[in-house]
């Protein structure tokens, strides 16, 4: 079923704004797109929100062409109909990318949930003939990062080439703020002009914009909010997504631990 794309490069590597700024750090980035939340008849973001799905960057950039999208669906049912080999292809895939930033001089940094929210340190890999609890320690010489609305992944946080950020949405601050304890960053799209300086603090933590680079593992560590212009889709939100330049968390106190 999955033959005809097999040989496909589940990896963009630098094919958006924000990793070619981070290739001027020196970093080569491989972010692994598939259909988000439930497009592909499979949930991948088990804890979106409304305002997550329609403001998703999965209809920004590339994204906004037909070939693309249906290239992401056909990859995540690959993903979920076929474990074994779509793994097998992404193990080859970031190695091709790792050997590409040693002829560069480069520093290889894979992102897998560029639209999707998946656990992957609970995904099983093989790598020379060995099988490995995850990617993340197939690969211990590359840095990975992602963006979560998942609290209490602790597996995740133990391994020491794995960077998380938490995304706040419209309905999650409590989780957010659980998150910040726990020692996470935490992503705020804001309604800041994609040409306008991010604010110095928001709701009392100090701020880093996400969006002169990509590679989160560069940020500083736990505490800080990480601020984002709204891309696609995000800069017509109306469910609160998008959040006031000079605002702060909620006092809500909807849960949705993991």
């Amino acid at each position: 079923m999955y033959n005809g794309y097999k040989s496909a490069n589940l990896l963009s590597v630098n094919a958006d704004a924000k990793t070619v700024k981070s290739l001027k750090k020196g970093i080569l980035t491989g972010i692994l797109y598939l259909a988000p939340h439930n497009i592909s008849g499979h949930q991948v973001c088990a804890n979106a929100s409304e305002g997550c799905k329609a403001a998703c960057i999965y209809s920004a950039g590339m994204g906004v062409y037909n070939n693309v999208q249906r290239g992401r669906i056909n990859k995540t049912k690959w993903f979920f109909g076929e474990r074994d080999t779509f793994m097998a292809r992404l193990v080859k895939n970031i190695e091709t990318l790792v050997r590409k930033a040693k002829r560069e001089n480069l520093i290889p940094a894979i992102r897998l949930n560029g639209t999707s929210d998946i656990p992957w340190e609970k995904i099983t890999c093989e790598r020379s003939g060995i099988k490995f609890r995850n990617v993340m320690r197939a690969f211990p010489e590359i840095e990975f990062y992602d963006y979560t609305k998942i609290i209490g992944r602790k597996s995740a946080l133990a391994l020491p080439n794995y960077h998380l950020t938490f995304s706040l949405a419209e309905d999650n601050d409590a989780d957010a703020k659980i998150a910040i304890e726990q020692g996470y960053n935490v992503a705020v799209v804001m309604n800041t002009k994609r040409s306008e300086a991010k604010p110095e603090t928001w709701g009392g933590y100090p701020v880093v914009d996400g969006d002169a680079i990509d590679a989160r593992f560069l940020d500083p560590d736990g505490g800080h909010v990480v601020a984002l212009f709204a891309k696609g889709q995000g800069t017509k939100d109306s469910t609160g997504f998008v959040r006031d330049k000079n605002g702060g968390f909620e006092d809500n106190i909807k849960l949705k631990v993991a």
